[in-house]
């Protein structure tokens, strides 16, 4: 129960501070709606992952493996490896997404 509150904190606070940035001015409804319903990640993680993604490609290197930065290795030890190949793909089409997301949101800024 606490966990799932300070998950619903995180959310919340995630929420007020786009509000408070603009962040959905001219946004389309394919960026309001998260894309990822039927993600075993949760937004809050995901979040966490775009802080990452975010200051991987604003850094001025070469990143060779980025789905390894962003894997939670306690989580993955733990899977057996059927779990292990769905992870590493879910993190795939992840952070396809949040490097788009990043991109987006960088050439927004560069018009405003």
């Amino acid at each position: 129960m606490i966990k799932e509150n300070s998950e619903l904190k995180k959310l919340a606070q995630s929420a007020k501070n786009r509000l408070k940035k603009g962040y959905w001015q001219g946004a389309t409804a394919e960026e309001i709606v998260p894309s990822h319903a039927e993600s075993e990640i949760g937004y809050a993680a995901e979040e966490e992952m775009y802080a990452k993604v975010r200051e991987m490609l604003s850094a001025d290197e070469c990143v060779i493996d980025p789905i390894g930065r962003l894997i939670d290795r306690k989580r993955f030890q733990r899977m057996s490896f059927p779990e292990k190949n769905r992870y590493v793909l879910e993190l795939a089409k992840i952070y396809a997404r949040l490097k788009e997301r990043y991109y987006r949101e960088k050439k927004r800024r560069k018009t405003e």
